[in-house]
């Protein structure tokens, strides 16, 4: 990834969903962007050979917290099995898809937690 153009592309999607800086747009750390509700994360990989498309998977506690951080998928066939695997034992209430994501509700724990895989923004 060119690191300065990937910072750039990140900059401009915060600054679109802030729309047009009315809301704000906080940077708790190098790399992140929050704007609202909403999460840019910034995250070195590279893309497999033989791959068209990255995707990004992370599990939501019923709290709102990532655990653990993002794991990046190869494909949006890797992507729906991975948000539809079991999670701490229990199989999905519900699947939301579209074209660029995948979301997989479980009852867990007395609440409800989240798988969510979405298509990358791939920056070379």
């Amino acid at each position: 990834m060119h690191e300065p153009t990937a910072e750039r592309e990140a900059e401009r999607w915060a600054w679109v969903l802030s729309s047009g800086g009315r809301t704000p747009v906080e940077r708790p750390f190098p790399g992140r962007w929050e704007v609202g509700e909403t999460w840019i994360r910034l995250v070195p990989s590279r893309l497999p050979p033989d791959a068209r498309e990255l995707w990004v998977g992370t599990h939501w506690t019923s709290h709102g917290y990532p655990e653990p951080e993002a794991r990046l998928l190869p494909s949006a066939v890797e992507a729906r099995r991975w948000a539809t695997t079991p999670l701490w034992g229990a199989v999905p209430l519900r699947v939301e898809e579209t074209p660029w994501s995948v979301v997989a509700t479980f009852g867990v724990r007395g609440g409800e937690a989240q798988s969510e895989a979405h298509l990358a923004k791939v920056v070379t």
